[in-house]
């Protein structure tokens, strides 16, 4: 499925999405969901294994100290967030293709990890307590180096149109 327009600056899926991140195109989508929000990215190959890929995450996204290094706390630190308060939030991943390369089993937790922090971002909270806030766009951005993961996988990637 193509994904057009300023689809990264909504909360709607799909969740995670991938891109020719050499098109001048899919960089401006990526540029316009960190117009008000925060657009950070990752490299593969600086997390072949899940040690990696936690130390990377936690690193660049300034995780507290307890951060607990596994798929539950990557969640919770990614659906809070309050150190990096945002209007969007868009994780760029190049080189997809040498995330967990040495790992791949784990590459299906996180695509379930980022589709479930997504979805809970993009429901608004409104109990009328101080922690209220509005839906908030949540997306993965995967280069084109995600073809080489499982069919079953890329098959439930959404495509950013150039």
């Amino acid at each position: 499925m193509a994904i057009r327009s300023n689809h990264l600056t909504h909360p709607s899926p799909p969740w995670v999405v991938k891109a020719d991140l050499d098109d001048v195109t899919a960089r401006n989508y990526i540029q316009d969901a960190g117009g008000s929000g925060v657009v950070v990215e990752f490299q593969g190959g600086d997390a072949r294994t899940l040690d990696s890929f936690f130390s990377m995450v936690s690193s660049r996204l300034d995780f507290p100290d307890y951060f607990g290094r596994n798929w539950p706390a990557l969640k919770d630190c990614l659906t809070d967030l309050e150190w990096l308060p945002a209007d969007s939030y868009c994780l760029v991943f190049r080189s997809s293709d040498s995330l967990f390369a040495d790992e791949p089993i784990e590459r299906r937790a996180f695509l379930d990890t980022m589709k479930l922090s997504a979805e809970e971002w993009a429901a608004p909270v409104a109990l009328g307590e101080w922690w209220d806030r509005p839906a908030i766009p949540f997306h993965v951005v995967m280069d084109l180096g995600i073809a080489e993961w499982d069919a079953d996988q890329v098959a439930e990637v959404g495509e950013l149109a150039s």
